[in-house]
């Protein structure tokens, strides 16, 4: 075949279309948000197509300019009774995806841009109103970026009012990524600023008003009513889990195998389905469309293509300093591909609960696509429902490896890197081992420990390290019985002719009126109850040696019984 251009960074849906690049046909969507809802929200994970379908969803509806050939020969042109509403409304269509500033000034100047950009778009008509001297203020305000918080609050109802008069037509608002915004004032203070603004944003945009025919909004996260849609209760939110709009977005089996056909890398298939497989929309299995696309321009070469798209570095910290809980979980999930975790299943994201609340992050994790859910069920005597959450596939496992190297890649200080630290470990030089160690603890404590006096939030990240760093050559195995104060791990080789090691790690507080020494020789009898060296010894390994860390403070106490 005569390849078409792939879209791989095109969301303008005009765009791709003049210039025949690969379309994987979603216009149907169209039809489903005509009959849906007066307003919709339809969060989904980063790069799965929300930007493009909004941009179809404008060049569609809009009125500006004869757009009707953009969907010749697509799937939508069959439907007669849709294609009546094609070029028929004035459309206000905002996007915040770029919104994401580090300070409130200049996150509400960059809104206050957007905002003044979708005025500028509709200055023929306001032009040609007569406007009341308050409105011809505040639309000078707002074209000029001289506008106070409050009149931009207003600013869309205001807009869509205008419009609609001018045109005797209702009003259609696009509003992407609603929720960037909300992102990057939760990471940098200034959340409860932002959020008040967007609550009275939107509930104007949306709440009784009668110029708006349909709005829709995309974003990664439903926000929970409480922030953001307190008051506005007429929004149809249709999450990932949801079974209505869930094959817009992403890449569908068969449209997948299509493109790798198109593209000739059928032939990798397993491979693919192995590395960009394994979401689930509303029980659909879908791939990411970023990576596929970006997996067949670049002739089939895997790597992980969405994960290199953005910054994670919000989803990194929150994982670092989540409870000993998460990291026990999260190092379940990566020690067995096949593991699964069963939690509550949340579509509101409570942003000041993140932080504190585990399934708060789970669920984060979640509805940003890092981790998938499965066998959804209600709990009737609740109404809680719970689901089996699991890592995707291996590009998401690759994320989850990565920020456990970057919690102890370059720390300050450190005399010695972890995968050093572990160097001496396999060598067996224990007293390096353990001076290494202690050092490697004060000078990393701080990084974990960043709810107070917590050690055990660091050996979990360490534990998660061990198995990062050394799963190429060793099987690690967990055997804890508890996050705060026993935790032993195996270190088992893949080679039965090198050393095995077993850990038992014990923090200790003012309260144990314990030694470190003492805690160590805790530690070393429990090894010696468990039998673990023994049950090493029952797979072929020869030498096997027990280690017991102690904790207290930044302080850490290595010990080993080298006569194994």
């Amino acid at each position: 075949m005569a390849y078409q251009q792939l879209p791989l960074g095109t969301s303008d849906f005009k765009s791709l279309i003049d210039e025949q690049l690969y379309y994987v046909d979603k216009t149907p969507l169209i039809s489903d948000i005509l009959k849906g809802s007066r307003i919709t929200l339809l969060p989904r994970p980063r790069r799965f197509g929300k930007t493009l379908n909004m941009s179809m969803l404008n060049y569609f509806f809009s009125n500006r300019e004869d757009n009707r050939y953009l969907f010749n020969g697509l799937t939508i042109e069959q439907d007669s009774g849709t294609m009546t509403h094609c070029g028929q409304y004035p459309v206000i269509f905002l996007s915040f995806k770029d919104v994401k500033q580090t300070n409130a000034e200049s996150t509400f100047n960059q809104l206050g841009y957007v905002i003044a950009e979708a005025f500028d778009q509709h200055r023929q008509a306001l032009n040609s109103l007569s406007l009341t001297e308050t409105e011809s203020k505040i639309v000078q305000a707002i074209r000029t970026q001289t506008a106070s918080q409050e009149e931009l609050g207003a600013s869309i109802k205001l807009l869509s009012q205008l419009i609609s008069h001018h045109y005797k037509k209702p009003v259609v608002i696009l509003i992407d990524e609603y929720d960037m915004p909300i992102n990057s004032a939760y990471t940098h203070g200034y959340y409860d600023e932002l959020v008040g603004f967007l609550r009275n944003l939107l509930s104007g945009a949306f709440k009784d008003n009668p110029a708006v025919f349909k709005g829709v909004m995309t974003g990664i996260l439903r926000i929970a009513r409480e922030s953001i849609f307190s008051g506005l209760n007429n929004v149809d939110v249709c999450t990932l889990t949801s079974p209505r709009y869930a094959s817009y977005f992403g890449f569908s089996e068969g449209e997948t195998e299509q493109l790798l056909k198109d593209y000739d890398l059928t032939y990798e298939i397993d491979a693919i389905r192995h590395w960009y497989n394994g979401y689930n929309f509303g029980e659909q299995t879908i791939y990411n469309p970023w990576s596929i696309i970006s997996l067949a321009q670049n002739n089939g070469a895997i790597a992980p293509y969405w994960l290199n798209t953005s910054d994670n570095a919000l989803v990194r910290d929150l994982i670092a300093s989540a409870s000993p809980q998460v990291k026990q979980e999260l190092e379940g999930l990566l020690i067995n591909k096949n593991a699964v975790l069963r939690k509550p299943l949340n579509e509101n994201i409570v942003f000041r609960d993140i932080d504190r609340n585990n399934d708060a992050l789970w669920n984060l994790l979640l509805f940003s696509g890092y981790l998938r859910y499965q066998h959804s069920e209600l709990d009737e005597s609740t109404g809680q429902s719970h689901a089996n959450f699991s890592i995707p596939n291996q590009e998401v496992r690759s994320f989850y490896v990565t920020s456990i190297l970057d919690w102890f890649a370059d720390r300050p200080e450190s005399a010695l890197a972890l995968p050093d630290i572990l160097s001496l470990l396999l060598k067996c030089d224990f007293d390096s081992f353990a001076r290494a160690f202690r050092r490697f603890c004060i000078d990393t404590f701080s990084y974990f420990d960043v709810q107070g006096k917590q050690p055990e939030r660091f050996y979990h990240a360490f534990v998660l390290g061990m198995l990062v760093q050394l799963q190429k050559s060793h099987h690690i195995k967990s055997n804890r019985e508890s996050g705060y104060g026993r935790y032993d791990v195996s270190v088992i080789p893949h080679d039965k002719t090198q050393p095995g090691f077993v850990f038992e790690f014990k923090a200790v507080d003012e309260l144990d009126n314990l030694t470190l020494e003492q805690a160590c020789e805790m530690a070393l009898k429990q090894i010696e109850k468990k039998q673990y060296v023994a049950e090493m010894h029952a797979l072929g390994i020869e030498t096997v040696y027990p280690i017991a860390i102690a904790f207290e403070g930044k302080r850490a106490l290595v010990q080993v019984v080298e006569e194994a």
